[in-house]
C-alpha cells in the first residue's frame, strides 16, 4: 500500500494541467457595479482567536475582480470593531462571510444584523463547515435565513459565477433561475437548490495573489499571520477531515513564479513588522508540505528569505504524512523552522481502517521523530481521542508508542464532529454508538455594536465523548492522562530527566504512567482536580442550552475572561509551571526515584544524578515569561550541559566533576526578542502564557547554562 501511494504522489507531480480548467464563461449583460465585501472575522476579545491574514477571501476578491471587471474593488474586512465602523458609513450591496469552525456563529450574528437594516441586501457565505449529508444541507439552508446563498467547496468559480449572475438580474436574488454550480440557496418558491459542484481550478496560477494585488497591505498589522497556499487537495481519505472527501482528492498546485513573488513580497513587510516588535512566523496552508519534490523548490526559497529578512522563524503547517526523506530535507534548508508533524491519530489498525487511513505509512510517521533531530527540526504528533472503534487501552498503547519514540511534543485532541466530515453522517454516529456533547471553542466568543445593536456570539463544538468502545468515564481517564503528558512531557520542561530514562533503555512512557498512578497530595492534587471538573464542566448535552446562555453578555464576559471556556489543557500546564512548579518537581522526583527502584537501577549515583537534572531542568525553565533578569542559579556535580549536547549518552562516572560547579542560567538576545514579541502580543496571565506555549518551540527558548570558573563564566 505504501509504495501505490508513493506512485501515486508522483503521478500528481507529474500531471500536466491547462489553464482554464472551469468550464463557466462569466458574461455579464448590465451595467452595474455592486459594493462587494467580504468578510472572514475573527474574534478579538481580548485576544484575537484567528490570527491569519484574510487571503483565502482575499483569493476569492482577486479572481472575481478580474473576470468581471468590477469598477469597485471587493473590500476585505477581518476585525468585526472595523467591519462595524465601515458599515456606519455605508452599507454594500453584497457581503461574504467565510465559516469556519472557529468563525461560524460570529458569521451568522454579523449577517443577522445586516439584515434587520437592509432587508434587501445579497449575504452569501462559504467555508467548510458545512454538512455533507443532503437532507443536513436543506436544515441549515433553512435555519439560517440570514444567509441568502451557500458557496460550496472551492470559492473563487461559484462566488465570481454566482456575482454575475446577480448582476444579470439587476441584484434581485429572486429573479434568479438556471443552475448554479456550487451554490445552494431556497428558491424563491420556498424549494431547495442543491445543485452539482463546479470544477476545481487546476492551475492555481489562475487566482491572482491577493498579496501582490495588494489586498494584503492593511493586515501586516504586526497581529496576524501570513498564511500561503502552494498546494490544494489531499490524496488521503481520512474521514475526520473535510480534505478526506472524494472531491478534495486530486492535488493542484500554485506556480513556482507565483509562490517565489509571493513570499518574496511577504518577507519585505514582515521585515518591517519584526522590526516594530510584532510577529515573525508563517503559516503554510498546505495539506501535505513537504511531500511534493515542488516543496524543496519552495524551501529554498523560504531559505533565502530568512537569510536576507530573517523571516520567518518559524513555519506552522502540517507536513507530508508519506515520503519522509524528502518531509526532512524540507526542513533542513528552513534551518529547522518547520514543525515536523508525525501525525498518527492512532495505531491501532482497527480503527485507522474505519477512518479511512490505512493507506498512510504508521512506520514512516514514527521515524520521523527519530529523524527530526539530525536536521535541528522540532517534532510533533497528534493523536484523536475518541476515534471510531478506540478503546482506552488502544488509546493508551498509541500515546505510549509515540511517546516512546521520542516526539518533542505530542497534540491529544478530541474527536471534533465537524460539519462537512464523513465521520459525521448518521451512518457512522450509528454504526460506531457516537455520543456527542457541546462546548464553547477556546477563545472564541464576544460581542460587538453592530448598526447600533450589540450582538452576542461563541462557537459551540461538537465533540465526541463516548462511543460503544469507549465509555465517558474512559474518556476522563484519557483526559487525565494528556494533562500529564502536556506538563511532565511535552516542549522539553522535564528534557534532562527523560533523556536520563531513555538511555537507561526503560520506557519514558512507563514513567508518565506511574505519576497517572500516583495518588496526587496538595498543589498538584487541586490542579488535577480542576481540570477534570473542567473537563467535565464545559461539556453540555444540549446544544440549545447552551447556545441561549452564549446569549447573555454576563456569560460572554466570564469566557472572555478566561473564567470559562478556556484551552483546559495549556491552561492547567501555565498554571501549573507558574504557581506549583516546587510541588510538581517533588512528583517527578519521588516517581522517577520508584520507577528507578521498580527497574533495578537505584544506585547511589543514579539517584543524586536524577537530584541535579530535576533541579537542572526546573533552571532552565525558570523566568522565561516574566521576569526574566532574575537569573536562577545553582551547584551540579555532574556535567549536564555535555549530558545533554551527547547524541550517544556515555556512562554516568564520565559526566562527574571532580569539584562541583555553579552554573548561571541566562536568555541570549535571540531568545529575549522572540519572548518580548510573543509575550507584548498574550500578556504573561494564565491564559497568555498557554497561548504562547501553542505558537513557538518552547525547547529553543529554554535558559542556557554558564558554568562558573572562580567567579569566571564560561561558556
Amino acid at each position: 500500500m505504501k509504495n501505490m501511494e508513493i506512485i501515486q504522489i508522483d503521478k500528481l507531480e507529474k500531471t500536466k494541467v491547462e489553464p482554464e480548467t472551469h468550464k463557466i464563461n462569466f458574461n455579464i449583460k448590465k451595467e452595474i457595479h455592486p459594493k462587494i465585501w467580504l468578510v472572514d472575522a475573527t474574534y478579538t476579545q481580548p485576544q484575537i482567536s484567528s490570527e491569519t491574514m484574510p487571503s483565502a477571501v482575499g483569493g476569492i476578491a482577486t479572481f472575481a475582480e478580474k473576470h468581471l471587471h468590477l469598477k469597485e474593488p471587493i473590500r476585505l474586512f477581518k476585525y468585526p470593531d472595523k467591519f462595524s465602523q465601515e458599515l456606519e458609513n455605508q452599507i454594500p450591496d453584497v457581503v461574504g462571510f467565510s465559516n469556519y469552525m472557529w468563525n461560524s456563529e460570529l458569521s451568522f450574528a454579523l449577517a443577522r444584523r445586516i439584515k434587520e437594516i437592509k432587508p434587501e441586501i445579497i449575504t452569501i457565505m462559504g467555508g467548510p463547515n458545512y454538512p455533507v449529508d443532503q437532507s443536513e444541507q436543506e436544515t441549515f439552508l433553512r435555519t439560517h435565513p440570514e444567509i441568502d446563498f451557500y458557496v460550496i467547496g472551492e470559492g473563487e468559480v461559484a462566488f465570481t459565477n454566482l456575482i454575475a449572475n446577480l448582476i444579470n438580474v439587476d441584484l434581485k436574488k429572486e429573479n434568479l433561475r438556471g443552475e448554479l454550480p456550487s451554490v445552494h440557496f431556497i428558491m424563491s418558491d420556498a424549494q431547495p437548490h442543491i445543485s452539482t459542484t463546479v470544477e476545481r481550478i487546476q492551475d492555481l496560477s489562475e487566482i491572482p495573489s491577493p498579496y501582490l494585488e495588494g489586498k494584503m497591505d492593511r493586515f501586516f498589522d504586526g497581529k496576524l499571520q501570513p498564511t500561503i497556499q502552494t498546494t490544494r487537495g489531499c490524496p488521503f481519505a481520512c474521514t475526520f477531515c473535510v480534505e478526506g472527501l472524494g472531491y478534495y482528492t486530486k492535488v493542484y498546485r500554485n506556480g513556482f513564479e507565483k509562490t517565489r513573488l509571493e513570499l518574496e513580497y511577504i518577507s519585505k513587510k514582515m521585515q518591517k513588522v519584526r522590526e516594530k516588535g510584532g510577529r515573525n512566523d508563517l503559516w503554510l496552508v498546505d495539506s501535505n508540505f513537504g511531500m511534493y519534490s515542488q516543496d524543496i523548490d519552495t524551501c529554498k526559497i523560504i531559505a533565502e528569505c530568512q537569510e536576507q529578512y530573517n523571516w520567518p522563524d518559524y513555519i506552522h503547517c502540517d507536513t507530508g504524512k508519506n515520503n519522509k526523506e524528502r518531509v526532512l530535507n524540507a526542513a533542513k534548508l528552513v534551518n529547522g523552522a518547520i514543525r515536523l508533524s508525525g501525525s498518527v491519530q492512532s495505531l491501532n489498525p482497527d480503527v485507522l481502517k474505519n477512518v479511512k487511513r490505512a493507506n498512510i505509512s504508521s512506520d514512516d510517521l514514527m521515524q520521523l521523530a527519530k529523524d527530526a533531530a539530525d536536521v535541528q527540526a522540532y517534532s510533533r504528533s497528534e493523536i484523536i481521542l475518541g476515534m471510531p472503534g478506540e478503546t482506552l487501552e488502544s488509546h493508551f498503547d498509541t500515546n505510549k508508542t509515540i511517546v516512546n519514540a521520542g516526539f518533542d511534543k505530542i497534540d491529544n485532541y478530541q474527536l471534533m464532529m465537524i460539519p462537512g466530515t464523513e465521520v459525521t453522517t448518521p451512518e457512522n454516529i450509528k454504526e460506531f454508538g457516537m455520543q456527542t456533547r457541546y462546548r464553547i471553542l477556546p477563545r472564541c466568543s464576544g460581542y460587538y455594536k453592530i448598526l447600533g445593536k450589540t450582538v452576542y456570539a461563541a462557537e459551540i463544538d461538537k465533540i465526541c465523548t463516548s462511543t460503544n468502545s469507549l465509555s465517558f468515564d474512559d474518556y476522563l481517564e484519557c483526559r487525565k492522562l494528556h494533562l500529564i503528558i502536556e506538563i511532565f512531557y511535552n516542549l522539553g520542561f522535564f528534557s534532562t530527566l527523560l533523556k536520563f530514562i531513555k538511555s537507561m533503555n526503560i520506557s519514558v512512557f512507563d514513567w508518565l504512567e506511574l505519576i497517572f498512578k500516583q495518588e496526587p497530595s496538595g498543589n498538584v492534587k487541586e490542579l488535577f482536580d480542576s481540570f477534570l471538573n473542567e473537563t467535565k464542566n464545559e461539556l453540555y448535552q444540549d446544544r440549545d442550552e447552551l447556545y441561549k446562555q452564549t446569549q447573555k453578555q454576563e456569560v460572554i464576559d466570564s469566557y472572555i475572561k478566561g473564567e470559562l471556556g478556556y484551552n483546559l489543557l495549556f491552561v492547567h500546564k501555565a498554571i501549573a509551571l507558574s504557581n506549583h512548579i516546587d510541588d510538581l518537581m517533588d512528583m517527578a522526583k519521588k516517581c522517577a526515584l520508584k520507577f528507578l527502584k521498580q527497574n533495578g537501577h537505584d544506585s547511589i549515583e543514579n539517584k543524586l544524578f536524577v537530584n541535579d537534572a530535576l533541579n537542572y531542568d526546573r533552571c532552565v525553565s525558570s523566568n522565561i515569561f516574566a521576569n526574566q533578569s532574575d537569573i536562577p542559579s545553582m551547584s551540579i556535580s555532574f556535567d549536564l550541559k555535555q549530558f545533554n549536547i551527547d547524541e550517544t549518552v556515555k556512562p554516568l562516572h564520565n559526566y562527574k566533576l571532580k569539584n562541583k560547579k555553579n552554573v548561571r542560567f541566562v536568555l541570549d538576545q535571540e531568545q529575549k526578542d522572540i519572548l518580548t514579541r510573543y509575550v507584548n502580543l498574550y500578556g504573561t496571565t494564565s491564559l497568555g502564557i498557554a497561548r504562547i506555549l501553542t505558537k513557538i518551540f518552547v525547547k529553543r527558548l529554554l535558559r542556557k547554562p554558564l558554568y562558573l570558573e572562580k567567579n569566571i563564566l564560561v561558556d
